[in-house]
């Protein structure tokens, strides 16, 4: 088994349901330790933690330590940016203590750049679980042994964590955010998530819009999704709209070997989860031409497969089990979920994280303790990035909580691909992405809504 760290939305009604976030005390900063295997912080960087209840019901109950990483403005300072990468489970401290190389320059001139590593997370105090790969049940059988696999692993975990476990939603994280704005001594902060941090950001300025500057989502959850089979299906068409057309007969002839068990790698056998999640890995980062390469090599039985798989970690169901109500009553209802989904994708068949989000939360212990909400605010100039097609937050995810948030701008990157925001690796559209991102960062206003080649 591998040694994994578990992770770390408040609901529409969640703010009535919890007290005002109690004063923090304001944070004492220092060196940043050491991270292997990451370099050592860039200068400049200091750290520090913010202390919280582990239980945002209980104020002055059993207290946990955020840690936190700052980078502070390199010229004239505008405001502060609370920064989160997503996951759940990266540690977001991290990206700050590289801010070098992270943010534009402009970014790093005009404000203090504040991460963390959620609670749960990395040098936060933390969930350790053994855990292994997901396997999809094919059976009635096999359905019952992944339940009782998952309520074992998450009662070890729970055992091995206390309190905490039960405490690991986005709800609760919005509410940490909170907590460090007051311990930094800011009367307003920006806020940028991407991917998961997405939520973070919908469900602060649920709480919080007039602690908001302004709020960037980019690759955007959407938390009003409330069944499992949904979540299956979105993805799938993700997935589906992924895939070239000129691959579909060579992807459909694959498959039907692969269900007739003639399909074989090196003399092992290839089954259609193992080609549903080749496809997977793949078309996440755009398609390459090693995929065309691979699917050849399965076709003629020469050449090399490299197998670039979409991922099967489960780090992530000690949040997303706790955000979203994904389990099925039983065996029959899973079945009916992946053929739904399967109609929207006849030639990929499934979309590999979805998939993994959701059985990783049969017989998970924990309650949805931060249950789907179509999050909406007013009076925080707000902008949704994605890209037009996206395997881990679908585009339609995007335009779901654009309209739902009034006044917030839909900036929109054409092509494949996850993160619209990052300083490494610039395509033209990313050039373009940056530019429009920092200058709504700078200014709340953004011109355009598309980036494109």
């Amino acid at each position: 088994m591998k040694k994994i760290y578990l992770a770390a939305a408040a609901a529409l009604c969640l703010g009535a349901l919890m007290p005002a976030v109690p004063a923090a005390a304001e944070v004492t900063w220092g060196t940043c330790p050491p991270d292997p295997p990451y370099p050592p912080a860039a200068k400049g960087i200091t750290c520090g933690k913010v202390t919280v209840p582990v239980d945002w019901s209980q104020p002055d109950g059993e207290k946990i330590e955020i840690f936190v990483s700052r980078s502070k403005a390199r010229k004239k300072k505008i405001g502060t940016l609370i920064t989160n990468p997503g996951g759940p489970g990266n540690p977001g401290a991290t990206p700050v203590m590289m801010a070098g190389e992270e943010f534009p320059d402009e970014v790093l001139d005009s404000f203090d750049i504040i991460g963390f590593d959620p609670r749960g997370v990395g040098r936060s105090s933390g969930l350790e679980c053994e855990a292994g790969p997901i396997e999809q049940p094919t059976t009635s059988k096999e359905f019952a042994a992944l339940v009782a696999t998952n309520r074992t692993l998450g009662q070890s975990c729970r055992e091995k964590t206390g309190a905490l476990f039960d405490h690991l939603d986005t709800g609760s994280v919005a509410q940490d955010v909170e907590a460090i704005r007051q311990a930094l001594g800011e009367e307003k902060i920006s806020f940028l998530g991407q991917s998961y941090g997405t939520l973070i950001g919908q469900q602060y300025a649920q709480l919080h819009p007039e602690r908001l500057n302004s709020l960037v989502l980019d690759s955007v959850v959407d938390h009003s999704i409330k069944n499992p089979a949904r979540l299956l299906r979105d993805g799938a068409a993700e997935a589906e709209r992924a895939l070239k057309k000129s691959l579909r007969t060579t992807v459909a002839t694959l498959f039907a070997r692969a269900d007739q068990g003639t399909l074989t790698h090196k003399g092992e056998k290839v089954t259609p989860q193992m080609l549903t999640e080749l496809l997977n890995g793949y078309l996440r980062v755009g398609g390459t031409p090693e995929l065309d390469s691979s699917l050849k090599a399965l076709a003629t039985g020469k050449g090399e497969v490299r197998w670039l798989h979409s991922g099967g970690e489960i780090m992530f169901r000690a949040t997303w089990c706790q955000d979203f109500s994904a389990t099925f009553t039983n065996f029959t209802d899973y079945r009916t979920a992946m053929a739904e989904a399967r109609k929207v994708a006849p030639y990929v068949r499934g979309n590999s994280q979805a998939i993994n989000f959701v059985l990783g939360c049969q017989g998970w212990p924990a309650k949805v303790a931060n249950p789907p909400a179509a999050h909406s605010f007013t009076g925080v100039p707000t902008l949704v990035a994605s890209h037009t097609v996206d395997l881990a937050t679908p585009h339609t995810w995007a335009t779901r909580v654009h309209r739902r948030v009034p006044g917030s701008k839909l900036l929109t990157m054409e092509g494949t691909g996850h993160i619209t925001y990052a300083r490494m690796g610039l395509t033209a559209p990313k050039q373009c992405m940056n530019r429009k991102i920092t200058g709504f960062l700078l200014t709340g206003k953004v011109t355009g809504t598309t980036c494109g080649n």
